[in-house]
């Protein structure tokens, strides 16, 4: 293929390992609370956890995400929270886009370096100047300098917000002064389209030159809501010597850095941090390139062994499985919403199986692909379900501790395990009557496991049920509940009391969705064996079997009462009967069909071939937006 700039995915992976030697606070207990943030320039696009009382913090944090746009350094910042006051920033690690290939896949220790927070710039201003003549009431000719600011461009983003102005300053020997544009709210590329008059001096005879030498400042700055003050974006300088009378001057400028005489330090006083960084460039054709690979995924469905297909091979070559699963996974549902090549190997891999308990549960290129779907069409998906509850546990601060060795002071454990119980409750309700809401791709791939497992193991009838529970409740609910910054349900890393109560929470979902039946042995932890037992009852086994089956239902054999939790005559549960005699509204008036997913910022981003296939018209329900993120957990 001849090389066709017509898309580039830059990706990464960037584990931030640890920081070691960080400067002592200057307090009597002199240790710190840190965190790492990466940016893309100046924008963050991670956060890792706040490590408490440490000089030598381990993050051990692994991120990933999709560039999708130009950049032109990775830099990392060390923070000390501060509970009164604005986090201070220690030191910074920024390394070039032209230097990544240098750190490529290799451990390496940077030093931190000094961060002055007005030399932190990035972006550029459009102006417009013009130099006129003018005749005063007097008589006098005059110069008159109009200043139009046109726009911006590129600003950084700050604390998660960017609401920029700017204010203009005739420079001299006695400074005017400032005006100030009105404050564009919530972007960085404002447009402004103001306009600022000076005068500038006394016209001399024969003389088209400005006869006092100035210069005209912009300053850029984002508007804060908080008790620090606005800060600084960036400054540029025009020395107005640029101008001619009657020719207008036009240009874009860089904004650049305030020298207000940066400290000199040592090498090393500011300690150093470890990463990781694999950095590549992934070069995506027009899709007409892609027509033969297409044409080859395709057939794989059809071709008998599917250990022969051309999707199972590339799955063999690739040294991940998750390189192969990537593109497949993408694009065959896309390109087949009935999921056909995934079903074709999973039924390959139910076949190979010998104990139905293990079924699925290992990184097989089957759970990879179905990994990747469950990726691009059920993100929103899982924020509909889920994001609402999550919420909820971040925002209450109970205390959920259960391990009798770790509760604090003043706690009680029967309080505790109150709590705990009703966050699982809740979480698992919202999970189990969410099967309406599953994307069509989701439900036709769950209906071939189905039919596979139950073929395979007819003595099991368990089965039917654990093949589609390990996939929704294990490795698509309970992953979200136990990181949810990793899936954006929350902004940051939660706190640690929060962390511990969704660790829990996570640990409880994953035993209710395996329907295991030696309850006993389930969990290593005596204390989470005896909370258990609030669950031990067939209402939550019966609720995991009838979400089981609401999701594995293709649209061609969906009942219109799948989500009313009559199973009886289906095979379903024993005792379940239906709740009314109309059929859900929400079921008559979902839409279906096939929905492009909708080109926002917060659209999920394709990497590679997959985009190029077609997979960003993955078939799914209606009315359920867009997928909401470009951080792949």
């Amino acid at each position: 293929l001849s090389l066709q700039d017509e898309g580039l995915g830059l990706l990464q992976l960037v584990t931030c390992g640890e920081a070691k030697n960080l400067p002592t606070y200057p307090g009597p207990n002199k240790m710190r609370d840190c965190y790492c943030t990466v940016n893309l320039d100046q924008e963050e696009v991670f956060r890792t956890k706040v490590v408490e009382k440490s000089l030598c913090p381990f993050y051990g944090e692994d991120f990933y995400c999709e560039i999708p746009r130009s950049f032109r350094h990775l830099s990392f910042y060390i923070f000390d929270r501060d509970v009164f006051r604005r986090d201070s920033i220690i030191g910074k690690v920024a390394i070039q886009k032209e230097d990544l290939q240098k750190y490529h896949n290799r451990d390496t220790w940077f030093q931190l370096q000094h961060v002055d927070a007005d030399s932190e710039v990035q972006g550029k201003v459009h102006l417009e100047l013009r130099l006129s003549e003018v005749i005063t009431d007097s008589g006098v000719v005059c110069h008159k300098l109009a200043t139009r600011i046109l726009e911006c461009q590129g600003l950084p983003i700050v604390n998660g917000q960017c609401d920029p102005y700017a204010t203009v300053t005739l420079a001299g020997p006695c400074r005017s002064e400032a005006k100030k544009t009105k404050v564009k709210k919530k972007t960085n590329n404002p447009q402004f389209d103001e306009v600022f008059y000076f005068e500038v001096g006394v016209s001399v005879a024969q003389t088209q030159s400005i006869p006092t030498p100035r210069g005209l400042w912009v300053d850029l700055w984002n508007a804060s809501n908080l008790k620090f003050g606005d800060e600084f974006l960036g400054e540029l300088r025009v020395p107005l010597k640029v101008l001619r009378q009657s020719s207008p001057h036009e240009a874009w400028y860089f904004l650049q850095p305030r020298d207000n005489g940066s400290k000199s330090l040592k090498p090393g006083d500011l300690g150093s941090l470890r990463l990781n960084v694999v950095y590549t460039e992934d070069h995506v054709f027009s899709s007409d390139y892609y027509s033969p690979l297409r044409d080859l995924l395709l057939k794989s469905a059809d071709v008998e062994p599917v250990s022969a297909s051309a999707a199972h091979i590339l799955g063999e070559v690739c040294r991940e499985k998750q390189e192969a699963a990537i593109p497949a996974g993408a694009a065959l549902p896309a390109l087949r919403p009935g999921g056909a090549f995934i079903s074709a190997i999973a039924s390959a891999e139910v076949r190979r199986t010998q104990d139905p308990n293990t079924i699925f549960r290992g990184n097989s290129l089957t759970s990879k692909c179905i990994d990747e779907t469950m990726k691009l069409a059920g993100m929103q998906y899982l924020h509909v379900t889920l994001k609402p509850t999550i919420e909820e546990i971040c925002q209450s601060h109970k205390s959920c501790e259960i391990d009798p060795v770790r509760l604090k002071d003043g706690e009680s454990l029967e309080s505790n395990m109150e709590n705990l119980r009703q966050f699982v409750d809740r979480v698992f309700s919202v999970i189990t009557k969410s099967g309406v809401s599953c994307p069509t791709v989701m439900c036709d791939i769950f209906f071939s496991l189905r039919e596979a497992a139950a073929k395979r193991f007819q003595d099991d009838l368990d089965v039917r049920y654990t093949a589609v529970s390990s996939f929704i409740f294990l490795r698509f609910f309970a992953p979200a509940i136990l990181s949810p910054n990793l899936f954006q349900l929350t902004p940051h890393h939660t706190d640690p009391q929060t962390s511990r109560t969704l660790t829990l929470v996570s640990k409880t979902i994953q035993t209710l969705g395996s329907l295991s039946k030696s309850k006993s042995v389930i969990f290593k932890e005596s204390y989470m064996a005896a909370f258990y037992e609030f669950f031990n009852e067939q209402k939550y086994a019966d609720a995991v079997k009838n979400v089981s089956l609401s999701i594995n239902y293709p649209d061609s054999q969906r009942p219109r009462w799948v989500t009313r939790g009559r199973r009886a005559e289906q095979g379903g549960p024993a005792g379940a009967k239906p709740r009314g005699g109309r059929e859900p509204e929400r079921l008559r008036a979902r839409g279906e069909g096939r929905v492009n997913l909708p080109e926002s910022p917060g659209a999920w981003q394709l990497s590679g071939a997959a985009a190029a296939l077609g997979a960003g018209d993955l078939p799914r329900r209606g009315g359920l937006g867009g997928c909401p993120a470009s951080v792949v957990p």
